[in-house]
């Protein structure tokens, strides 16, 4: 497995920046946010991305996959295209597609994204680059593996994924080792949160923690990943508020080590 971490929550980090990181918390690379206001921007992809994919594989590091905006969710749009060609040429493997929102009729909504869905495979397939998928609960469709399978059903694995996050699904999914299995066949990516609910002013709220201080049976997460014979890339989303660099450094240190040894 790898392990890579996602730098939404280092924007401020330039990519030198980003591989220190990286190399100081023991981590194989980064899932690297490409959106407005970090290193590497829709806008300048083309150009800064293949500069920070060297980057990090002169220092032994990889960008397993990229996240662009939540947004990028039509494959027949210059932003999508340009996204694809970036990562094809920069040899990054895996693009985290934005979400496919429930608007009301289920049906139409699902028709709508397996159309879609159909649209990156082809991007995928001319670039070779992988379209994933990630569960996020909410009023998402794809909210849970089970939803997500009607998205990905009859899609060729090799352009289209699953990048299952193990707090989302602990929100709007069933047993961890079911939701792996439904979508085993598209399983590419595996997103880490813990979650905590949490009691607002009018009504419980979830909210990402540190792995272990959450509801996340982690025990459960390493069954279902070793059942699945998942091998591939885990990206620690480390979303949680720290003091500062050096308290996220120390609870990325902290994750990781227990995931290696959960998942060993």
């Amino acid at each position: 497995m790898r392990y890579v971490y996602f730098t939404k929550l280092l924007q401020s980090l330039d990519v030198p920046g980003l591989i220190a990181f990286c190399k100081e918390v023991g981590l194989d690379g980064a899932d690297l946010a490409v959106r407005p206001g970090f290193p590497v921007t829709p806008e300048n992809v083309a150009t800064e991305l293949p500069k920070a994919a060297k980057s990090f594989q002169d220092a032994g590091l990889t960008i397993g996959l990229v996240t662009g905006p939540t947004n990028v969710i039509d494959p027949d749009s210059p932003a999508a295209k340009s996204l694809f060609d970036a990562c094809g040429k920069a040899g990054v493997p895996a693009i985290k597609l934005g979400y496919f929102a429930y608007k009301e009729k289920f049906d139409a909504s699902v028709t709508d994204a397996r159309t879609r869905l159909a649209g990156f495979a082809k991007l995928a397939a001319k670039t070779g680059v992988r379209a994933c998928y990630h569960t996020h609960s909410g009023n998402y469709l794809g909210n849970n593996c089970a939803c997500l399978r009607l998205l990905l059903q009859d899609l060729d694995p090799h352009h289209v994924g699953a990048f299952v996050d193990t707090g989302h699904t602990a929100i709007n999914g069933g047993p961890f080792r079911m939701e792996a299995d439904m979508v085993r066949p598209w399983l590419s990516l595996i997103a880490i949160k813990d979650m905590r609910w949490e009691k607002g002013k009018n009504s419980w709220e979830a909210h990402v923690v540190p792995v272990g201080d959450g509801i996340v049976r982690w025990n459960e997460v390493a069954q279902g990943l070793k059942d699945a014979k998942f091998s591939g890339t885990i990206s620690l989303h480390g979303e949680y508020e720290t003091k500062d660099l050096a308290e996220r450094k120390r609870l990325a240190k902290q994750e990781l080590e227990a995931l290696k040894k959960l998942f060993s």
